[in-house]
């Protein structure tokens, strides 16, 4: 136990370092914006790291979630506006984050005994199929975090304004094909996660109880 308690202090020191990182690289920018959304992301896996057993956590399936909300920070570069890759990197974090979320929640799942034991294929479909809606509910909050800011922030940079990153899609530039869009990514990620936790990744790596 004391093990334990001592990686996820490690794994938990690591992620503040990365945002303490980004918020230096943030500030040599002159893109504040993104110091306010590390700060606020470091808040949150303060919360995460103080809720560690009551959501079944491990210190790999925290430090994704770290990663997951670094991607966010990384539009510091312009990757909003101008995304490196083919597809718009608000979708890119999209899709990681409720990837990340599909696997977290199949953990907890797992770890309650839920989604492992003696289950017929009809019952495990329908106890994946929690796991994706509940996934899905995470990326919800985010849509409503965008829409408030939208009305409190106003225009800027970071994920408490409305900018660029709320409009531009692959196909048309809109708020509403990007809020379906993200949706979709949402959806998809989260069944990406939940199926590579199923299918893929080794059982050895979830949490028993």
């Amino acid at each position: 136990m004391v093990k334990k308690k001592s990686e996820h202090l490690r794994v938990y020191f690591a992620s503040m370092l990365l945002f303490v990182i980004a918020i230096i690289v943030a500030y040599n920018l002159g893109v504040k914006d993104y110091i306010n959304d590390s700060v606020f992301m470091m808040l949150i896996l303060t919360l995460l790291y103080f809720l560690y057993d009551g959501l079944r956590m491990n210190s790999w399936i925290y430090f994704l979630v770290a990663i997951s909300f670094l991607l966010h920070n990384l539009g510091m570069f312009g990757f909003y506006s101008v995304s490196p890759i083919f597809i718009q990197w608000d979708h890119i974090t999209h899709f990681f984050g409720e990837m990340v979320a599909g696997i977290a929640v199949y953990n907890m799942f797992y770890s309650y005994k839920m989604l492992n034991g003696k289950k017929t294929k009809t019952e495990r479909f329908t106890v994946m199929m929690l796991v994706v809606f509940a996934a899905v509910g995470i990326g919800v909050i985010i849509e409503f975090m965008e829409f408030f800011g939208y009305f409190f922030v106003g225009e800027g940079l970071g994920i408490f304004a409305h900018g660029i990153g709320d409009i531009n899609t692959e196909f048309v530039n809109s708020e509403w094909f990007n809020t379906m869009f993200d949706l979709i990514y949402n959806f998809l990620g989260a069944l990406f996660g939940v199926l590579l936790c199923h299918f893929g990744l080794n059982k050895k790596l979830f949490r028993k109880n």
